[in-house]
């Protein structure tokens, strides 16, 4: 056995047969919660806004947005993940997590200079098999989001995968896959649909009017490069795992002496010092040597909140998202695209609330199914 085969297991532990019972064994423990924002300000709803490439007014313009229903700017659905990732997988250091998926339910927008405090429990973990990874858990956290007057904002039941890195028995082992290169006509078609991407905005779709079997127009965004993940995460998101200077060594220190609240999968083969494997988001040489990914990958939530502007943008600003269910089905590497697409499959009365369905799903440039959703909206009625 060579040196770096003996280095990958080592740092590279399996999904073995009590890895179930141990997941389990931490149910109902309290999640240490690290908020990036505390608070939505203008600037932390434009800026998560932007890491996805949404620039509607009604989350960045207070003169637009003034004159909307809601009297000022709101946040995007998913801006819970710019307070807080949502991320819940404790237990198994050293197995690699990736975001599975969310189930979310949405009270009230988040407003305006909100004060948000997130909380979270672990409440499940379920063995399952893939077509990549034979072995491997989902664990699942309920994570709530409350404004200052302790109203509940949204919900999220937040799925994770926990699968063995690419030196472990079993481990992930995608194929390293080139950078997609495409044809001067072919990026010019991709910029023309972001430049002049469909937005309903102001004018008003009442739910009267909605027939089930209508098409969204959709949306592009990419090709993904090390730009996009370091706007996402240095302005949209954050993460609690990324640290900088110091505050990596204190918060590394703080890690290793409470060993039960190590927030998983410090990787210290890399660069020297604990390294979080995320840097796989950005790194081609951890997220294919390491962690098994065809090339540097895109972020779970990142690609949720993606897949969320292609209702946001058809509903206008009248609509109001109130369920959004999303799976991630395969990476998105850097140069690829993710082409949105969503259906309305029903429209209901639900008390007072006149509601939409929609089947939503996400596509790359070769035509693999990326992300599998559904979304209801709430609309005005005439």
């Amino acid at each position: 056995m060579d040196n770096a085969t003996l280095k990958g297991q080592l740092h590279a532990p399996a999904i073995g047969t009590g890895a179930l019972e141990e997941a389990r064994a931490l149910l109902g423990m309290p999640i240490r919660v690290e908020q990036w924002n505390y608070e939505a300000s203008r600037d932390a709803i434009r800026h998560y806004a932007w890491g996805l490439g949404d620039d509607n007014p009604l989350y960045s313009d207070p003169a637009y947005a003034q004159e909307t229903t809601w009297g000022g700017i709101i946040a995007p659905p998913t801006f819970f993940f710019g307070i807080w990732d949502a991320v819940v997988a404790p237990g198994l250091p050293d197995v690699q997590w990736y975001y599975s998926g969310i189930d979310a339910e949405f009270h009230q927008p988040i407003l305006r200079d909100d004060e948000v405090t997130a909380s979270a429990e672990y409440v499940d973990a379920q063995p399952l098999s893939g077509k990549t990874v034979s072995n491997m858990l989902v664990q699942t956290g309920d994570v709530r989001y409350h404004d200052q007057r302790g109203t509940l904002l949204t919900r999220v039941l937040s799925h994770t995968f926990r699968v063995a890195r690419q030196g472990a028995e079993g481990g992930l082992k995608y194929a390293p896959r080139d950078k997609h290169v495409y044809t001067a006509d072919e990026l010019a078609v991709i910029v023309d649909r972001q430049l002049n991407e469909y937005r309903r905005g102001a004018d008003v779709l009442y739910w009267d009017d909605v027939e089930v079997g209508t098409v969204l127009p959709g949306t592009v965004r990419g090709p993904l490069n090390q730009q996009d993940m370091t706007a996402y995460y240095c302005g949209a998101v954050g993460t609690s795992g990324y640290k900088s200077t110091k505050l990596r060594w204190k918060y590394r220190d703080w890690a290793m002496s409470s060993p039960e609240k190590l927030p998983n999968n410090y990787d210290k083969s890399y660069y020297g010092a604990a390294v979080l494997p995320s840097i796989g988001h950005q790194d081609a040489k951890v997220a294919t040597e390491d962690l098994g990914m065809p090339g540097p990958y895109d972020n779970g939530p990142q690609r949720i909140g993606m897949l969320t502007t292609c209702v946001t943008n058809w509903i206008g600003d009248r609509g109001f998202v109130r369920k959004l269910s999303a799976r991630l089905k395969l990476p998105v590497i850097f140069g690829d695209c993710t082409y949105t697409f969503g259906k309305v499959i029903g429209k209901r009365m639900e008390g007072e609330q006149a509601l939409v369905d929609f089947e939503l799903w996400g596509e790359n440039q070769l035509g693999q199914v990326t992300i599998k959703g559904s979304a209801t909206a709430e609309l005005p009625r005439r």
